[in-house]
């Protein structure tokens, strides 16, 4: 039934970073520039390559859900749609730099989030990729936090405080992103916090909704 897969061109702009960076090691001495020419294309092309390939694959079960979930919605014609297409060469570019597969898993909701909406600006969109590829793990889940606070397992909230030396300034940068409502009264924005950040009554913004229901699992989705 799904014989028609997009296709992406062979090489990314990542495969011609690594021809570059090889070409570099080439003008190192002759008695080891060989050696590091192959340990960089060992590390780097492999993975690269897999990552890739493996990515695909998700996408094309975005392609298969978009097909069951809307019925005059083929593959076909999703592979015809440009938006659609450029979103997966963006959602491809940013899977290869990532081993997270929580980060690979939000580029997976959002390609479908694009797939079954008609309605997504797409300078909004780029923002949105931005944000994928610019935010750690930790700061997606503390998106989800603040949205879900009371449903939010206390174990592992105890364990965020008790990271606030890492978890506060990924806190001020998403605020800073403007994800985040700061619940701190202005004078005291610029203190040193008594406590953990994350305790804070932080807020998601109209933006913040917004990404985080772009990148939401597939089940909250709706065509």
């Amino acid at each position: 039934m799904f014989e028609k897969k997009l296709e992406v061109p062979e090489k990314e702009p990542v495969d011609y970073v690594v021809s570059v960076v090889k070409a570099t090691v080439a003008a190192i001495p002759k008695w080891w520039a060989a050696p590091a020419a192959e340990v960089v294309g060992l590390i780097l092309g492999s993975p690269v390559e897999r990552r890739r390939d493996e990515f695909l694959e998700d996408v094309l079960w975005v392609v298969q859900e978009t097909a069951a979930r809307v019925e005059d919605l083929q593959p076909e014609k999703l592979a015809q749609n440009e938006a659609f297409v450029s979103a997966t060469m963006q959602a491809v570019q940013i899977a290869m730099k990532t081993h997270r597969k929580e980060k690979r898993e939000s580029l997976r909701n959002a390609l479908l989030h694009i797939a079954l909406s008609k309605s997504i600006d797409e300078e909004k969109q780029m923002v949105f990729w931005g944000l994928i590829d610019a935010l750690s793990v930790t700061q997606l889940e503390l998106l989800n936090l603040f949205c879900n606070r009371g449903s939010y397992p206390p174990g592992r909230l105890n364990q965020l405080r008790e990271q606030s030396g890492l978890t506060d300034p990924m806190v001020l940068d998403l605020n800073n992103r403007g994800l985040l409502s700061d619940p701190r009264p202005y004078a005291a924005r610029n203190r040193e916090p008594i406590d953990s950040l994350v305790l804070q009554g932080w807020t998601l913004t109209a933006l913040g909704k917004e990404f985080l229901s772009f990148i939401a699992a597939p089940e909250q989705i709706h065509a």
